[in-house]
């Protein structure tokens, strides 16, 4: 049970499992923020084929979250490689922030000055900041849109919205180096034919044929039959709080 007078958080109970990290903080956000890096660097540097050379592809998922939320997402797309980030434009604060902010950046990251009062007015209200911390805050939201192509933005309770899996799947494929069979052999993993057809198979009959690219396309007649479940995607998310990757 949570205290009504506290200030601090409650653990989410749509999750089942928990690393709980103590660095000697106290009431402080984002003391698990280094912690949580090194531990997912890690787990995508492990191999789940060796054969190919295959690493864990990592998504960074941004539910709501408050203003460490952005720093998170900011360092996710500088780590070496990117980490690609999937927003959840409508679940609130920073999540609508980067949506916002996606939306109306060009493609070099910048905004117009219109744009970039009402982020400023936003963020203000938002978070409950004065003008500077605003700023602040504006800057790494700027920095965020400088890789832009990286960020996928789902759009909660619209209409003809593709699924939020079909979204992380997505920011999967943009955000990673891997070869056309390797993008294939994640796509079968999910079932989702659909996006193989639609973002793969982009080279038609010049679609590249190596060995690698062989044993693919000879699991996909297997992955058909099999009919591999797709893995469940994390939803939900205490106030204040971010699904993080």
């Amino acid at each position: 049970m949570s205290n009504p007078m506290s200030k601090l958080s409650v653990l989410n109970n749509s999750h089942s499992h928990f690393i709980l990290a103590d660095n000697g903080t106290h009431g402080k956000y984002g003391a698990e923020v280094r912690l949580r890096r090194q531990l997912e660097k890690h787990i995508s540097l492990q191999k789940i084929n060796t054969r190919l050379g295959q690493g864990v592809p990592l998504v960074c998922l941004i539910l709501e979250g408050g203003p460490n939320v952005i720093s998170i997402v900011l360092e996710s797309l500088k780590e070496e490689p990117p980490v690609p980030v999937v927003v959840c434009d409508g679940s609130g604060r920073a999540s609508d922030i980067l949506s916002f902010a996606h939306r109306y950046s060009e493609d070099d990251g910048l905004v117009n000055d219109n744009v970039k009062d009402q982020l400023l007015v936003t963020i203000q209200k938002t978070f409950n900041y004065s003008r500077s911390q605003a700023q602040q805050i504006y800057v790494m939201v700027m920095e965020c849109m400088k890789k832009r192509s990286l960020i996928t933005v789902f759009r909660m309770g619209s209409e003809g919205q593709q699924d939020i899996e079909m979204s992380i799947l997505t920011a999967l494929l943009k955000g990673t180096n891997a070869s056309a069979p390797d993008q294939l052999s994640l796509a079968l993993a999910w079932n989702r034919v659909d996006i193989a057809r639609s973002q793969i198979f982009v080279y038609g009959h010049h679609w590249p044929m190596s060995g690698s690219s062989s044993s693919s396309l000879g699991a996909t007649n297997s992955s058909c039959h099999d009919k591999p479940k797709s893995p469940a995607t994390g939803r939900g998310g205490g106030p204040g709080k971010a699904k993080a990757r």
